[in-house]
């Protein structure tokens, strides 16, 4: 995983490299390279563009990314805060080797070159924008303001050196007018500007690339929150053995359902067995069970004592005799929320196998999250923040407005693993560790999503991975999966078994290589 430092954590580390003997200028070029390259993946029908530079580094960085764009055959218009004779170290290197190159720097001083400024943004394909970095910690004003609103006002796609100018790398909030970008090129590591709305809104789709800094320096960093990539969810789902049965992946429970809801039983099953769980049982009330059959027929089910559609009473001790049997189970999903609900959840929680508690069986328990601390085997628990906030005796606003804390209060007082779910999803752990989802579409915004999620969670706990593993892996893959359908789909109209069939794709694609 990768870190997410802040600002001054980043500068260390960049000293820290230095010191070990990578030259700044060969940090500054490697960074331009990765700002090309990202433009020409995103962006392949780009042939002029324009670059926005500040006094600094981050300038310095834009300007090199210039050089490059030149070099590959790119028509570029350079335009800068500052005169260039104010340009210093690594940046008055790279001012020299771009005008070495052919290319002049226009500095926006007067009123003319304002003008040819916007002249030179409507000719455009796209801009770099490269006015400032991490070092920002104050809401931009005079020159750099006009430059940003110029930026934004030409309705132009805009790829950002390390972050979109007029964030602060430390804040989730903008703290003044910011560039609205369509690509981020995070340098090095993630800051919390790119990963939590709505600073992230600002971002377009992020991508961290390194640029030469040796990872053990940017791990010896303590930072509690880190961003999920894609190779630490590969690691930990290795390529099946040929000589493999369904019993070596798992077998799974699903509590769920009830009149009415039998559908997010179905699609918390369709997740797990999607996700690669061997044998997947769903526990539901005799009345929906026929449902489920119909609708998922790999699918076991076993029809448990009802009252008025849904869980009775007496199912709650059947319940806690049958799950011995199991590796893993899931409930809640379409529980409802009916008087027997809660006892029969409380029976679920004294069986020693990992589970995952979902919807109803959090809904169970409104300022109790204590209701799952005693249990004696991993737990994850799975909030919307609607959800989150009943547990904790507060509104879904609230919670929004304090993701990070909610989900590290939450952990620390049901001692379980918490998936705090939404955009950036948090996987928090009693010990205080956080990481976040970079993966994960609008398109994600459907009901049924969530049981997905729930059950392709369930497979993992299921197969042996561990409570935090399991639950980061499977944000991952479900917001990846959200991902893949957006390319054909769009941001709106998803069916949320769509969500689960392309969990299949989404694994093989990850053993392939494919980061996302």
């Amino acid at each position: 995983m990768i870190p997410v430092l802040t600002a001054r954590a980043m500068r260390a580390v960049d000293r820290a490299a230095i010191r070990g003997g990578v030259p700044s200028l060969v940090l500054m070029e490697n960074a331009a390279a990765a700002i090309v390259d990202e433009a020409a993946s995103a962006f392949p029908e780009w042939r002029r563009v324009v670059v926005v530079c500040g006094p600094g580094q981050n300038g310095g960085d834009g300007l090199a990314a210039a050089r490059l764009l030149t070099g590959a055959g790119t028509a570029v218009e350079i335009w800068s805060l500052t005169s260039p004779s104010a340009f210093r170290g690594d940046a008055a290197e790279n001012r020299d080797l771009a005008m070495a190159a052919g290319l002049s720097i226009s500095p926006l001083t007067s009123r003319a070159a304002w003008r040819g400024l916007a002249a030179a943004l409507r000719r455009a394909d796209g801009v770099i924008d490269a006015l400032f970095g991490t070092g920002l910690s104050r809401s931009l004003t005079g020159p750099a303001r006009r430059a940003v609103l110029a930026i934004n006002a030409s309705g132009r796609p805009v790829v950002a050196a390390d972050l979109p100018s007029g964030l602060s790398a430390d804040s989730a909030v903008p703290i003044g007018p910011c560039v609205r970008a369509a690509r981020t090129v995070a340098l090095g590591t993630p800051k919390t500007c790119h990963l939590f709305p709505p600073a992230r809104d600002l971002c377009g789709k992020v991508v961290v690339r390194e640029i030469g800094i040796p990872r053990l320096i940017l791990l010896r960093q303590r930072s509690r929150i880190r961003m999920v990539e894609a190779a630490d969810v590969r690691r930990l789902l290795p390529p099946r053995a040929s000589d493999t049965h369904k019993g070596d992946y798992g077998r799974l429970a699903i509590v769920a359902g009830s009149r009415g809801k039998a559908g997010a039983a179905v699609l918390s099953a369709r997740g797990a067995l999607r996700a690669g769980a061997g044998l997947v049982t769903v526990f539901c009330p005799g009345s929906v069970a026929s449902a489920v059959v119909a609708s998922l027929p790999e699918a076991m089910t076993r029809e448990l004592p009802e009252r008025d559609g849904a869980l009775a009473l007496e199912a709650g001790p059947e319940l806690r005799a049958a799950l011995r049997d199991f590796d893993a189970a899931v409930v809640g999903p379409g529980l409802s929320t009916g008087p027997a609900i809660r006892a029969v959840v409380e029976e679920i929680l004294a069986v020693r196998i990992p589970l995952v508690c979902d919807a109803d069986a959090l809904n169970a328990f409104p300022g109790r999250p204590d209701a799952f601390a005693r249990r004696r085997a991993a737990t994850v628990l799975t909030p919307h923040p609607g959800e989150a906030g009943r547990l904790l005796s507060t509104s879904a606003s609230s919670v929004q407005g304090l993701r990070l804390e909610t989900a590290t209060r939450l952990a620390s007082k049901s001692r379980s693993v918490v998936v705090l779910k939404g955009d950036a999803t948090l996987t928090a752990t009693p010990a205080g560790r956080v990481s976040v989802n970079p993966t994960g579409t609008p398109l994600l915004a459907t009901g049924g999503s969530g049981d997905v999620l729930a059950g392709a969670l369930g497979a993992l706990l299921a197969a042996g991975l561990a409570a935090e593993a399991a639950a980061f892996s499977a944000a991952w893959l479900h917001g990846a999966a959200g991902e893949r359908l957006a390319e054909r789909l769009g941001d709106a109209g998803l069916l949320a078994r769509e969500l689960a069939d392309a969990l299949p794709e989404v694994r093989r694609l990850l053993r392939s290589g494919w980061d996302g």
